[in-house]
């Protein structure tokens, strides 16, 4: 169920992650899915004016959001379906990201999270392979 917005159980968190029970974007395909996981990037409503590249903002409204807020693509997290078995059993409650322009920021972040915008060469593959242009100018 890729770009829908659950209400994911966090806890036990390490560190600097996100905790709790809190909203997430699922970014994951449904093969993950199969093997009883989802990748998910937390939201906060903590904060709405982004720090970095890899935090989204996700205005009141989209998707069933309340408040403003931030997608953190930096503490983008592969959990098990489980952590959000309550929404997935009542779909009805489940709200997808539809809009186009926030599906793009998303993809864009996680390839800068995941390297996919350093090219290949850069990172030791045989071919220059990468998602495009990075925004911090490699």
């Amino acid at each position: 169920m890729r770009w829908a917005i659950l209400i994911v159980n966090f806890d036990p968190i390490e560190g600097h992650e996100q905790g709790g029970s809190r909203r997430a974007l699922v970014v994951s395909y449904e093969p993950l899915r199969a093997l009883g996981m989802m990748s998910v990037c937390p939201i906060t409503a903590a904060h709405t004016q982004p720090r970095n590249a890899l935090e989204i903002p996700i205005s009141a409204g989209q998707a069933g959001q309340t408040k403003d807020g931030l997608i953190l693509v930096h503490q983008l997290r592969t959990v098990s379906i489980l952590r959000a078995a309550d929404m997935l059993d009542r779909t009805a409650q489940v709200r997808i990201l539809s809009d186009p322009g926030l599906r793009t920021q998303v993809r864009q972040a996680m390839s800068i999270q995941l390297g996919l915008d350093v090219p290949g060469r850069e990172d030791g593959a045989l071919t220059n392979d990468h998602y495009g242009p990075s925004p911090f100018g490699r």
